[in-house]
């Protein structure tokens, strides 16, 4: 039995998944503690109290069962005043009209002409801290190339680059307080209304001049569901890639051998690139339950959120060998980087041809690097992880 005769949930192991000391100063190593020491389904008080899955399985069942697993409430606590974003915040049936019609814009054959854009962007971006022989990579490199792509993509214009990174990284703050990013969330949606009307007046050739122009069930998208779509690819589209590089640096700043085979062999790349988004995937995707349910053993009531850290995916053993170990040599590279199920990002396509495009520009034009101070660079928790500052140096 998992309840205590008081109606308490059991079993209880105490985790802030916003602000746990630990999970700043490290958040992947701080939850490979966990998956170590704490039970593979518990209930921490923390933030008003929820379920914690902390194994891979039961994380992967869970983002895969959005009929008891509802994405309806994206927070923990719940906000209910969270601006909706379609169609992350959707669940079946509703949701696969809006997957659908996006899909096309995200697909290999439609993300191929930005190729040579995200080379020359990357290029231009490295020219600027090559010859300075060190940088903070999170904000002079990794913060600056997705944000670039996704504000030609889907049509901002360039000037606005400095404000739009600096809402998304504010946003993100775990540590705002509901009101601020309450704020945040309606000056980004003010941005998002002026494009959209101006792209309704006078279409361009952009993603939201096509989404616009598109249709779900046969009818025109209203304008509320056109600024909830921008709204989630603008959060999704200039913070995800920012974290899958700052993370794989920070991890081949301590790897020479791996850092060695980039550069003498830069067809290892592909691989390179999924082994450290397996290794080092960053969301911890919060979900709603919607029934009464019984999940492992442990008996969980509707009304209650729940946690699913997507990175213990990646770390199963039965899934990788050896989890822990970062290897290009595997013959498979199983892991939810990118989620799972109905909500896998789908963006993931534009994503790896980011990061592998950065990482053979890298070894390329600076090879090896370091880290000037291991244990400087403080990661930020919640629900999608990232590191906030990274000092890496090379020789000039």
């Amino acid at each position: 039995m998992n309840e205590s005769h008081d109606g308490a949930r059991a079993p209880v192991f105490e985790f802030d998944y916003i602000a746990d000391p630990g999970l700043l100063a490290d958040c992947h190593a701080r939850y490979w503690e966990l998956k170590r020491e704490a039970p593979p389904l518990f209930w921490t008080n923390a933030n008003g109290g929820h379920w914690v899955c902390n194994t891979g399985p039961l994380a992967n069942h869970v983002v895969r069962h959005p009929e008891i697993f509802s994405s309806q409430i994206l927070s923990i606590p719940p906000n209910p005043d969270q601006p909706k974003m379609i169609p992350e915040m959707l669940d079946p049936p509703e949701h696969r009209p809006y997957r659908q019609m996006l899909r096309p814009f995200f697909e290999s054959k439609a993300i191929a002409p930005l190729e040579q854009r995200v080379v020359d962007w990357t290029d231009d971006l490295l020219a600027k801290v090559i010859d300075k022989g060190e940088c903070e990579f999170v904000s002079a490199v990794a913060s600056r190339l997705p944000v670039a792509v996704f504000m030609e993509l889907f049509g901002f214009p360039m000037e606005k680059f400095e404000e739009f990174r600096h809402l998304v990284v504010s946003f993100f703050n775990a540590r705002a307080t509901p009101e601020e990013r309450n704020q945040l969330g309606q000056t980004i949606l003010g941005h998002l209304a002026e494009l959209i009307q101006q792209r309704m007046a006078e279409p361009k050739d952009d993603m939201i001049s096509q989404i616009i122009a598109s249709k779900v069930d046969g009818r025109d998208l209203a304008f509320d569901e056109l600024m909830s779509i921008g709204f989630l690819m603008f959060l999704a589209g200039l913070d995800t890639v920012t974290n899958a590089m700052s993370f794989g640096m920070r991890h081949l700043a301590h790897d020479e051998q791996l850092r060695q085979r980039a550069i003498d062999d830069p067809e290892v790349i592909p691989d390179l690139v999924e082994e450290l988004l397996r290794r080092y995937a960053f969301v911890a995707t919060p979900r709603y339950i919607t029934q009464d349910v019984e999940l492992d053993g442990v008996q969980l009531k509707a009304g209650d959120s729940i946690l699913a850290p997507l990175p213990l995916v990646g770390w199963d053993e039965k899934l990788n060998p050896e989890p822990e170990e970062v290897s290009v040599d595997r013959q498979f590279y199983r892991h939810a980087a990118f989620g799972s199920g109905i909500h896998t990002c789908l963006g993931l396509h534009l994503a790896r041809m980011e990061l592998a495009i950065f990482y053979r520009a890298w070894f390329s034009n600076v090879g090896h690097f370091r880290q000037i101070e291991k244990g400087d660079e403080t990661c930020r928790g919640g629900s999608v992880m990232a590191l906030e500052h990274l000092h890496l140096a090379w020789e000039a």
